[in-house]
């Protein structure tokens, strides 16, 4: 304990004498709170937020966020010539230090690789201790102990100990190479896991290895020592293993549930053999030929995965658990056999995408979770009477649903109403971004947990056929969530017959500002009157809106924007006619990504002319140009505009210090964070900014007013 306090105190000091080429990162944060982290001795305080940069001894993108320390694709971390012996990363004061790699990680050290860390998560790490003669350890796990997660690889070499310290649990895969003991702590393997070792000695004394599942491979070859084996435990809930001590030799299965196969186990370990290799996998067991998955009636086999059907309209990838449509006819008939269209009994989450009609049978069966994700999908019930029960069902009616960017069409097959009984059943049901028809003969959309709705173009209508008297529903939910201005337009939860979720509706009916497009229009310099600033006692505070399609569709949003900076609209297919909206200053928001809807929008003046042009575009930006100085360019992206009102204001500080996972500049971290607080820029649930975001024009003119005219 006391060497550990001398490294902590040497470790301390060196940070705080590298903050004078660190200055920057020094002053990110107060001295009062402590040091939270160092990486290749530059010291980082709990606040920090942005980038990590040391010439010496960093290469490539590294980044701090209280707490979380992300290398952003290939990075190289080198503390050879740190005349402190500096440890690739050290977690100080910091007790929740997470470590996330977007590529591969590689570090070359005379000292420790990762000292401390909370969780090491993602990517590939390729540690090196180059000093031969050290006590170094490639992984500490420090005081609240280590988690090596299940997508993660690392690779120690030449450090004395493999992982030393603390408490190491392995999720993910782990190499020991060239090492004089293997693991000299308290390490758990865990089912799915990989752990390597070869090393002289496979665990110390002081060292346990407890053994929860996976693939352990150790080997030496340096004869007659105690290579640790009897430190080597197996967890009590491991069933059948197999092992065996030469990699040329047979597998031989140990059952640990019975008291002899334990003993068998422990009599190998005696024999302290230079050589073990353990698996909880029947190194024997034959790949699946066949998978649980019925498309069509018709099983998903290794052989047909990548062409299901035969017309190449199926596909299914094992390895991500997905099933591709292409246009696929999935009707069933009495030939097919089967009594839905897909049925996956896959333990996993089952993703569909693509297009398909599935008809005469139930829709869409899964045992575990299921996700439709850029999919178009058209259920039909039995043409010849037979009324399906489930068009989707994930479970048995408890398991998740998401649904993202599709569309899914749920009906009967006639008039008369020959309806699927249910529709959608699942535990929780999220849908974004995406269209959702549902009708049935009893309850439209049954979600026991709750349904979360997202996406300003999301629509959603369901209906039951039942009677009055009927308990059945069109929304039977435990709870509904809406963002992104969706509401619940018609009908109630749990009571109607009926129900629609979507934007309220945002075009008024008595516009006085529209034009129209024909197809074939042409833009025409000066051939339309714009909106400009509008002025008068009455007027003067009303700020243009946008222009806008029949149902409320902004002109952006439509098929029929050209893009930002073009000059004229196309894709038109008849004519369209596009109208002015305008909002006061006591309306609030006002937009339709704003909140509030148009129940305040007032429409004056008139525009006329030929059309072609653009005119949400060129008409706000004739009004900023009236407003902002000569020579400022109208900010396009979320950070233009926080830094020119932040700019504006003086630069006032923000109440509380930024923490945006994606802003590395200070003064635009400050900006976005002071903007966010006064009301100009609406925050991100998610933590982030997203600077390079688009923002309307209208929000500029709001936010420049509301700066300048308070």
């Amino acid at each position: 304990m006391k060497r550990r306090w001398k490294k902590f105190l040497a470790g301390v000091l060196s940070a705080a004498l590298a903050l004078n080429l660190a200055a920057p990162l020094a002053l990110a944060g107060s001295s009062t709170m402590g040091a939270a982290c160092g990486v290749t001795n530059v010291l980082l305080y709990p606040e920090w937020n942005g980038p990590v940069d040391s010439k010496k001894c960093i290469q490539g993108t590294v980044s701090y966020n209280r707490g979380l320390l992300t290398f952003d694709g290939d990075v190289t971390l080198d503390t050879t010539s740190d005349p402190y012996n500096s440890s690739l990363v050290e977690a100080l004061s910091e007790k929740n230090l997470r470590l996330v790699a977007n590529g591969k990680v590689t570090g070359s050290t005379n000292s420790d690789g990762f000292d401390g860390a909370k969780e090491i998560v993602r990517g590939k790490y390729d540690l090196t201790n180059t000093y031969w003669n050290n006590t170094s350890k490639g992984i500490s796990g420090g005081d609240t102990g280590t988690t090596i997660a299940s997508d993660t690889e690392i690779t120690l070499k030449g450090f004395q100990t493999g992982i030393g310290w603390g408490s190491v649990q392995i999720d993910g895969k782990v190499k020991i190479t060239n090492a004089e003991c293997g693991i000299a702590n308290s390490t758990t393997m865990n089912p799915g896991s990989e752990l390597e070792i070869h090393a002289q000695q496979y665990i110390g004394e002081q060292g346990h290895l407890t053994y929860n599942g996976g693939h352990l491979l150790l080997n030496v070859t340096t004869i007659g020592m105690d290579f640790g084996l009897s430190e080597l435990g197996i967890g009590e809930n491991v069933g059948n293993i197999w092992y065996r001590t030469s990699k040329n030799d047979a597998f031989t299965k140990i059952d640990t549930n019975v008291q002899q196969g334990i003993d068998d186990f422990y009599a190998v370990k005696e024999q302290n053999h230079a050589y073990l290799e353990l698996t909880d996998v029947d190194p024997d067991r034959q790949e699946s030929e066949t998978y649980d998955l019925w498309v069509a009636g018709k099983q998903v086999t290794k052989t047909n995965q990548s062409n299901v059907l035969g017309d190449g309209t199926v596909s299914y990838d094992p390895d991500t658990h997905t099933l591709t449509l292409n246009d696929a006819d999935l009707t069933l008939d009495g030939d097919a056999g089967g009594y839905c269209c897909i049925d996956s009994q896959l333990a996993e989450e089952l993703t569909i995408t693509g297009t398909a009609t599935l008809s005469n049978a139930d829709g869409i069966l899964t045992e575990g979770p299921l996700t439709l994700k850029d999919a178009t999908l058209t259920l039909t019930g039995n043409i010849d009477g037979d009324i399906g029960e489930d068009a989707i069902r994930a479970g048995s009616s408890d398991e998740d649903i998401t649904i993202e960017n599709s569309k899914v069409t749920i009906a009967g097959t006639n008039a008369e109403g020959n309806f699927f009984h249910y529709g959608i059943r699942c535990g929780k049901l999220t849908v974004a971004n995406s269209t959702l028809n549902v009708k049935a003969g009893g309850s439209a959309i049954v979600a026991a947990d709750e349904m979360e709705v997202s996406g300003a173009g999301t629509v959603i209508t369901a209906e039951t056929d039942a009677s009055e008297e009927q308990d059945y529903y069109a929304l039977e939910l435990g709870r509904l969530i809406m963002s992104h201005g969706l509401d619940l337009v018609e009908g109630k939860m749990n009571e109607s017959k009926k129900a629609k979720i979507a934007q309220p509706e945002q075009a008024p009916t008595d516009f006085k500002v529209y034009w129209v497009v024909h197809p074939g229009d042409e833009p025409v310099n000066g051939g339309m009157q714009f909106p400009g600033a509008i002025v008068g006692s009455e007027e003067e505070a009303r700020l243009f809106e946008g222009w806008f399609l029949e149902d409320g569709t902004r002109l952006e949003d439509s098929p029929y924007y050209m893009g930002q900076g073009a000059n004229h609209v196309g894709n038109l297919d008849r004519d369209v006619t596009f109208y002015g909206h305008w909002r006061t200053a006591e309306s609030g928001e006002g937009s339709p990504d704003g909140g509030d809807g148009f129940g305040t929008l007032l429409v004056v003046g008139a525009v006329v002319g030929v059309a072609g042009v653009v005119a949400y575009q060129v008409g706000t930006e004739l009004i900023l140009d009236q407003l902002l100085p000569a020579g400022v360019a109208v900010p396009h992206t979320r950070a233009e505009l926080a830094m020119l009102l932040w700019n504006t204001a003086g630069r006032p500080a923000p109440a509380t210090l930024p923490a945006f996972a994606d802003v590395a500049d200070p003064e635009l971290a400050q900006a976005a964070q002071w903007a966010i607080e006064q009301g100009y820029l609406k925050a991100r649930a998610d933590g982030s900014f997203k600077p390079d975001k688009g923002v309307a024009k209208w929000r500029v003119i709001r936010g420049y007013r509301a700066v300048t005219e308070p």
